[in-house]
């Protein structure tokens, strides 16, 4: 899969919960074989994603990746190409697989993107694959928009897809934020 074959597409989640869009992607620029697709390489270019997510309107990046992922996944130049392309990059590391470790830090962070969202601003989270962090976060903004914490999974579900959201503690810390 390349960015020139296979564009980067967002998954806009369709709400009118604030001014701004909320959308999840995979990591852009990110090569090597498909943790979801089995069979699937990548080798996409992170100047090519971050030019198309900014003329899909992509004003914010939120990278939910730790550090190391950018290396592993090849993506070199990701920060670089953001700021070419006036997109502010908003980063959150989450190990993969897992809920954050700090769910009061985590709640200043989902301020921070809300505040993103309610100045009319689109917002694109993402992590490796944009399925488990990337839609624990998406889940998280709905629940601080106002929907309770099944009506915002089963959005992003919908919207991204039927595996968002990957496991027992992701869910668990939905619950809970919406507590």
């Amino acid at each position: 899969m390349t960015s020139a074959a296979n564009p980067i597409r967002v998954d806009w989640i369709p709400t009118g919960l604030w001014p701004g869009r909320l959308g999840l992607t995979f990591a852009p620029g990110k090569k090597g074989g498909s943790v979801y697709q089995p069979g699937v390489t990548h080798d996409r270019s992170v100047t090519d994603d971050l030019r198309t997510l900014a003329q899909q309107g992509t004003n914010i990046i939120a990278p939910l990746i730790e550090d190391f992922e950018f290396d592993l996944l090849g993506m070199d130049g990701y920060h670089d190409a953001a700021s070419e392309y006036s997109i502010e990059v908003a980063p959150y590391p989450i190990p993969d697989g897992h809920a954050p470790h700090d769910p009061r830090d985590f709640a200043a962070y989902v301020d921070e993107l809300m505040t993103h969202l309610l100045d009319g601003r689109s917002v694109v989270v993402h992590c490796r694959g944009g399925l488990g962090r990337a839609g624990l976060t998406a889940a998280c903004l709905l629940v601080q928009g106002g929907l309770n914490a099944e009506g915002a999974i089963a959005l992003v579900r919908e919207t991204r897809s039927p595996h968002a959201i990957e496991t027992a503690q992701q869910e668990q810390f939905i619950h809970d934020f919406a507590r």
